[in-house]
Formats: C-alpha cells, sequence, structure tokens
C-alpha cells in the first residue's frame, strides 16, 4: 500500500473544500485549473486561457498554490461524486504518485488530438506533459571564478551560507544528490544520498518557498550558487540577473511540468479543451520566449534568439528519472526533507 502524509495544515485547506465540492452549480463551459501562481499563472492566461480557451467560450478560472497543497486536496476529496477541479499542474514525479493512488482520469487520446504530437519520451495515458528542461547548476558569473561542475562542488566551504535551491524542489534537489552519490537518481531513499543532502545542509544551503524566489536571492546577492532548472536561467538572465547555468558531469535530471485530470472533475470535456489548448503550437512556443521551457511536442519549432538561447548542448546527459520508482518514494522523503532540511 503506498503510503502518503500530509500536514495538518495542508489536510484542513482539502477538507474544507468538501462541503462545497459537488455542491456549488457551475456553468457547464467553465473549466477550474489548479496551478503554480506567479509567472507560470501568468502565462497560462496569457497564452492559453484568453488567446485559445475564451473565444471557444471557455471560462478559465485559476486556482493558485503550490503542488503539496493541490495534491492534498485531490486526496480529500477522492471518495466525492463530483470534486471540485477539472485541471490539476504537477510536476511528473507528483502526477505519478497521484496515479498510482488512483486518482487520475485515463485520457481519451480522441478528444485531446494534439497529444500525439508529444514527444514519444514523454507520452503517457494519464499525464499531458507541459513543458520540460534540465536541471542545472546555477553562479552567478560576477562572483564566482570556479564555475561548479559537479553537484558535489556546492559542498565547498567557500560557498557556505550562498548556496540556493528551492524548498518546493526538493524531490528534484534529492534526485541531484542521488545521481550523484550512486549513478542512479531513483535512489533517493538510500543513505549516500541523503548524507550529500545533509553535508548541503550543513554548509548552510537557503531553502526558497517559490522558483521565482531563488532568482531574487541571485539577485540581491545573497546566494552565489544553486540549482534550478535551465528555463529559469534563460528567463533570469533576459531579465538583468547575473546569472549563468553549468551542466553538471554527472547529468541533468530532466524536469517535466503537466497537467492531469482528476476522476471526479466536474467538467472533463472541458478539461480535454484545455489540455488539447496547452499543446497548440502558439501556447507552446510563447513558454519557450517567455519562460525558457522547451516544448514537449514536435511541431513547435524553435526559431531565431529563443532557439539560439534554448539549444541544450550535443553531448549533454539528460537523465530521466524513472518515476514509477519515485512517485512511490514522494511521500517518505518529503518527510525526511522537513525533518532533516528544515530543522
Amino acid at each position: 500500500m503506498h503510503e502518503f502524509r500530509i500536514t495538518r495544515r495542508a489536510a484542513l485547506a482539502g477538507a474544507a473544500t468538501l462541503p462545497l465540492a459537488g455542491r456549488v452549480a457551475r456553468a457547464e463551459d467553465e473549466v477550474i485549473v489548479e496551478t503554480w501562481g506567479g509567472d507560470y499563472a501568468n502565462l497560462l492566461k496569457n497564452n492559453i486561457d484568453d488567446p485559445i480557451l475564451k473565444p471557444m467560450g471557455v471560462n478559465v478560472v485559476q486556482d493558485t498554490d503550490n503542488e503539496d497543497p493541490r495534491v492534498a486536496k485531490m486526496i480529500a476529496q477522492r471518495r466525492l461524486p463530483r470534486g471540485h477541479d477539472d485541471v490539476i499542474c504537477l510536476q511528473a514525479v507528483r502526477a505519478y504518485e497521484t496515479r498510482d493512488l488512483g486518482l487520475l482520469e485515463p485520457i481519451d487520446q480522441s478528444k485531446v488530438p494534439n497529444l500525439k504530437y508529444v514527444k514519444p519520451n514523454l507520452r503517457t495515458d494519464f499525464y499531458a506533459p507541459h513543458i520540460f528542461s534540465p536541471q542545472v547548476l546555477i553562479y552567478n558569473p560576477d562572483k564566482v571564478k570556479d564555475v561548479p561542475t559537479t553537484f558535489t562542488d556546492l559542498l565547498d566551504p567557500k560557498w557556505k551560507g550562498k548556496v540556493g535551491v528551492g524548498d518546493v524542489n526538493y524531490f528534484y534537489i534529492m534526485m541531484a544528490a542521488a545521481n550523484a552519490a550512486t549513478g542512479d537518481p531513483n535512489k533517493v531513499d538510500s543513505d549516500e544520498a541523503k548524507r550529500l543532502v545533509e553535508k548541503l545542509n550543513e554548509n548552510g544551503v537557503r531553502l526558497y518557498g517559490s522558483t521565482d524566489a531563488i532568482g531574487a536571492g541571485m539577485k540581491s546577492g545573497e546566494i552565489e550558487v544553486g540549482m534550478i532548472w535551465l528555463a529559469r536561467v534563460n528567463m533570469w538572465r533576459n531579465a538583468g540577473i547575473p546569472i549563468k547555468a553549468s551542466f553538471q558531469k554527472e547529468g541533468c535530471i530532466l524536469y517535466v511540468s503537466g497537467m492531469v485530470v482528476p476522476k471526479n472533475a466536474p467538467n472533463k470535456a472541458g478539461a480535454y479543451k484545455y489540455l488539447n489548448a496547452m499543446l497548440e503550437p502558439p501556447a507552446q512556443e510563447a513558454f519557450a520566449e517567455k519562460m525558457g521551457y522547451l516544448p514537449t511536442v514536435d511541431n513547435a519549432p524553435l526559431a531565431g534568439k529563443v532557439a539560439q538561447e534554448l539549444a541544450l548542448p550535443p553531448d549533454l546527459k539528460m537523465i530521466a528519472p524513472d518515476y514509477g520508482i519515485t512517485g512511490k518514494l514522494q511521500g517518505q522523503i518529503s518527510d525526511w526533507w522537513k525533518k532533516t532540511m528544515k530543522s
């Protein structure tokens, strides 16, 4: 039996929706999308919700929060005949986790025709991949002369208190540590991976509550090195933040963000329209141009400056985790991270 633990606050937040979910009357053409806030939510609105769905008569309502509360809400509402949300944005690791919990609707590919353009290595029958990017080391080129090239370089005492990572991205940090320590990113529960992250903690790592906050930390000089997706490096550099990427020698973990449909989604027809719109070439190209993420479809070729900026090194070793393994480890690693790092 897969075990999933959530905080009391997250559980109460999910339970608080129970009296309303399933009772509230909704317009047939309304789609509720659970997503991250900030830049991601704004780009969804400006490139999918308004230009594609609105002309179709579909009203999109965004419900923004971090990923843990979104998953907690799905679990709290799992026995309701009608839940609250139609589309939920999740990282690939969480999508597999919620699939294993029996929370997801298999995607009817005949109703999402753009799925046929998704790159073969990203396809599943329950998850629509939206964007992807390799996880890389980051550094301030104005202050860092010895560029980090491996995860273990972040343990150097010269960067004590100057290393920054996203608290919300903890599982990807664990996969990078596992890959560096054992050569296998799936061994996030190994003693070797945990010890490496403990050493990172001992080196005064700064944990940021959002991905956007890492860029702010780099801009202010609070941190000088760290780890995040290559997409964010390009986005922040274009915004004037002093930042560059370094591809770690042991390989870069593949980051994939996408969308799922809960089994008890009230408007599955609308959800399918949303997934299909998300995969439209103009929407995919906009995320590449504005946020630096690579398209998951093969009919949205990039050109010009965007193509040059997002070109990956020909010898890049990009590692895709076995989500069937890592999804089952999410709960216990979340507990370990909170007890170890946040203390």
